[in-house]
């Protein structure tokens, strides 16, 4: 199939288009469409596909096939001319992180002498993948207020075409590694680099830069960003959330962070302190029960049913249990689905853990433990008296 003359290489800001149909190929329930010429950006270097319609059909997919583009329609397209119409505001988006994309690289190059070695432009957020884990939150800022500054100032972003030998001795960000003729995307004395998307005339158009979420990972740092419309959505988003934040308690937008960070450190304090009245509750609740529990062949069974509240407590309950000499804890809690808890005083002769795979095996379920605890889960609530039955009689 010949080539595709790309007229997005030349032009990013082309909507619409007239192209000849050269070939249509039948691809059951769809139509691969081959073209003499292009606005439309196949998916490619981290950078979504374009939308929109051609000869009135939406455009499903556009893909690269050697040096050919093809469009995936619907249905079948005549052999002639054909009108082409670029889905824009998904084109200027795409448009605004690319290009924002590469001032945030070349800016964190500059401040932090790290390089980008992974892009990925999503339907939200995108992503920048840092060689390096070890960048400080002063780097990050300073990057960013760079990267920002090339925004506001309004660069101009030229292309260029040249032999790629030429390309590597124009200081690219990143040497190319293509043969033969090589588009170079230039960002007016900030950054030069090789790239065949679709981009912005001045920098302008990105409208700002947000970072949303840093990431380390092996001897990497994710970025995620955002640019112009998109960065002013998530502005608009965190704005509202901030303000529900400041009305819910009564003050300013600047006093939540601190707020927060108390009460977070009250509720901390408030639930070790509920853990510890619960723990000395279940205490004063297993010794009247072990105390009232009749012996059996010189053991003591306790025995109790939960509701599915009270999770936290069924599980103190039994250790509880296991505290006084010569008893046993056969614990059950209610729930969907229901759990098992078995415990034994410290040195008792039973395996817990072997009595609670055995009763799950029986009932349903699954679970197990060690010599003096076990727990168990997955087991339908009202199968829980048949449980605890089952495993006293191994006791």
């Amino acid at each position: 199939m010949a080539s595709t003359e790309r007229l997005y290489y030349d032009d990013s800001y082309l909507r619409e288009f007239e192209a000849q149909v050269l070939d249509v190929e039948p691809r059951p329930p769809h139509f691969r469409v081959y073209l003499d010429r292009t606005a439309f950006y196949p998916e490619s270097g981290g950078q979504p596909m374009d939308r929109g319609t051609l000869g009135g059909l939406p455009v499903i997919q556009v893909t690269e096939e050697g040096d050919a583009v093809v469009h995936v329609v619907e249905r079948e397209l005549p052999r002639e001319q054909v009108k082409g119409v670029i889905d824009w505001p998904r084109r200027f988006d795409h448009m605004q992180q690319h290009t924002g994309q590469h001032v945030l690289s070349a800016a964190f190059e500059k401040v932090a002498e790290v390089r980008t070695v992974g892009f990925h432009l999503g339907a939200e957020i995108s992503t920048i993948d840092l060689d390096s884990d070890r960048l400080g939150h002063r780097q990050m800022e300073q990057a960013v207020e760079l990267a920002n500054q090339v925004v506001f100032e309004d660069r101009p972003a030229h292309i260029i075409y040249c032999a790629a030998a030429e390309a590597n001795q124009m200081e690219l960000r990143r040497p190319t590694q293509r043969a033969g003729e090589v588009r170079v995307v230039e960002v007016e004395g900030f950054d030069r680099s090789a790239c065949g998307g679709t981009h912005l005339r001045r920098t302008g158009g990105v409208g700002l830069i947000l970072l949303r979420k840093i990431e380390r990972r092996k001897d990497l740092t994710r970025v995620e960003f955002v640019c112009g419309g998109r960065a002013l959505k998530c502005a608009r988003q965190d704005y509202e959330v901030l303000t529900k934040a400041a009305g819910l308690f009564s003050t300013s937008a600047e006093n939540v962070p601190p707020l927060i960070s108390q009460q977070a450190e009250e509720l901390r304090l408030a639930l070790r302190l509920r853990e510890k009245l619960l723990e000395r509750l279940c205490e004063y609740r297993a010794r009247e029960l072990w105390a009232a529990a009749p012996e059996r062949n010189g053991v003591k069974i306790v025995r109790l049913v939960f509701p599915a509240e009270e999770n936290l407590e069924a599980k103190l309950f039994a250790h509880a249990v296991a505290k006084h000499p010569s008893a046993v804890g056969l614990i059950g809690l209610k729930g969907k689905p229901g759990a098992l808890f078995f415990s034994q005083w410290v040195g008792g002769p039973f395996n817990m853990g072997a009595i609670m795979k055995q009763t799950v095996a029986q009932v349903g379920g699954k679970g197990g433990g060690a010599q003096d605890f076990a727990q168990g889960g997955g087991l339908d609530e009202g199968k829980l008296e048949e449980a605890l039955t089952f495993a006293e009689g191994l006791i």
